[in-house]
């Protein structure tokens, strides 16, 4: 809907926001979830994989225990176990989650009614994600979080960029400050942040999730887990247990549905045999805000650490002549460029389709990809991907200041056979 409003004008969308219920938003949401699940259950049939429904626990080693929705019991005999359970909100015990004003992200399909007001506190993923979505939708929206960055695992150039867009989608920022008191107070709920109260419809805790692992039987085969409850594995995924993996959110971060897919296809070729090589140590993380944002590899404040020698190239939207089109004015596309090599070390998106755009550089980051490929590679026009020849032309021009930029340096090769030679002689 804001995606429109440079086209109809913002009276337009405030119209089909003020018509908007729960009702059509979740049935829609509904909707395309189910087409989702019947299109892997097409998949599973075409595979002859066997789905049985119930609650499992890991009986032995080569066993698993399933109690049926009939609370029928039975048991499974195999050669190899995955477990992919997944998580689950983490609901603190002190917090009354009562389902209507104080919720989590599983409780806010719930919801009957859009409120006027919503506190979110957590200001990571689940929590900047649901502010953008609510703020859009007219609702006044309060972010709490008691770190003073939101999102801190990403690039903070990016991330300023993206407070920006939500300040000016109507987000409020409360950081640095917890919760240090709540009451429920009729139909709302009043909380202390900061030593002012805060009076909201909805609370929507946003604390993180955690590993659903309890009550597998676990312990019973002496699967190791850490002390927040996720599985520990080795580089193949497998427990301290040979024959028993795990994969998804079960064993803690990156939690990702993209990750977790590959983990489990990399989980099924190593139990029987096939060889993948190494799992990817890049990958991409899309975070679907408003506008989205998305990012792989290293962060400036990483290599600043490390004390690794870089420039960066930027391209901006407002560059962009597909992002005028579509009426995106704001944006940024990031490259971190190695100042020796000119390699690219890591790429930060924020700004329309920010969350597709990241694929065209993790491809050339993956084979090794330097700066130059980008911007000898001719791009469709008017694209958002030519943001990426920007962003390159702009980092090269800082290594190479009299304007003729160069091909990158030869990597150091060691031939094996002159080495050989020379020892052979």
């Amino acid at each position: 809907m804001r995606g429109i409003q440079e086209h109809v004008g913002k009276h337009w969308v405030n119209r089909v926001v003020d018509d908007l219920q729960t009702g059509k938003l979740f049935a829609r949401a509904r909707d395309v979830s189910a087409q989702e699940e019947n299109l892997v259950q097409e998949h599973i049939a075409s595979n002859r994989i066997r789905i049985v429904q119930g609650f499992g626990s890991v009986e032995n080693n080569y066993t698993v225990r399933v109690i049926s929705p009939k609370f029928e019991s039975m048991t499974l005999s195999t050669e190899f176990i995955l477990l992919a359970t997944g998580s689950h909100p983490d609901r603190p015990a002190h917090i009354p989650f009562d389902g209507w004003r104080i919720v989590d992200s599983d409780d806010i399909f719930t919801l009957e009614n859009i409120p006027k007001l919503m506190t979110i506190y957590g200001a990571g993923v689940i929590g900047c994600e649901y502010a953008c979505i609510f703020a859009a939708m007219g609702v006044d929206v309060t972010l709490v979080d008691g770190r003073q960055q939101i999102l801190q695992y990403c690039d903070q150039e990016v991330i300023r960029e993206l407070r920006s867009f939500m300040e000016a989608l109507g987000v409020k920022f409360r950081l640095g400050a917890k919760i240090s008191h709540l009451l429920i107070d009729g139909p709302r709920v009043k909380i202390t942040v900061g030593g002012d109260t805060i009076e909201t419809d909805v609370l929507f805790w946003a604390g993180g999730r955690v590993p659903a692992t309890a009550h597998l039987g676990l312990e019973r085969v002496g699967i190791q887990l850490d002390s927040y409850g996720t599985i520990k594995v080795n580089e193949n995924f497998q427990t301290s247990i040979g024959n028993i993996y795990a994969a998804g959110d079960a064993i803690g971060p990156p939690a990702l549905a993209a990750t977790a897919s590959q983990q489990g296809r990399f989980v099924a070729c190593h139990a029987f045999g096939t060889n993948l090589g190494h799992f990817a140590k890049d990958f991409p993380i899309g975070i679907y805000t408003i506008p989205e944002c998305s990012m792989v590899g290293k962060t400036e404040e990483a290599l600043i650490r490390e004390g690794r020698e870089y420039v960066v190239g930027r391209a901006s939207y407002k560059e962009i002549a597909r992002s005028a089109i579509g009426g995106q004015r704001h944006g940024l596309l990031k490259l971190i460029i190695c100042l020796k090599t000119h390699k690219i070390l890591g790429i930060h998106i924020v700004g329309e389709d920010a969350c597709n755009l990241i694929h065209i550089g993790l491809a050339f980051m993956t084979k090794g990809g330097h700066a130059q490929d980008l911007i000898n590679m001719i791009f469709n026009y008017p694209t958002l991907a030519e943001g990426y020849r920007i962003a390159a032309f702009n980092g090269l021009n800082k290594i190479f200041t009299d304007g003729v930029i160069k091909s990158p340096p030869l990597e150091r090769r060691v031939n094996k056979y002159a080495s050989l030679k020379k020892h052979t002689a």
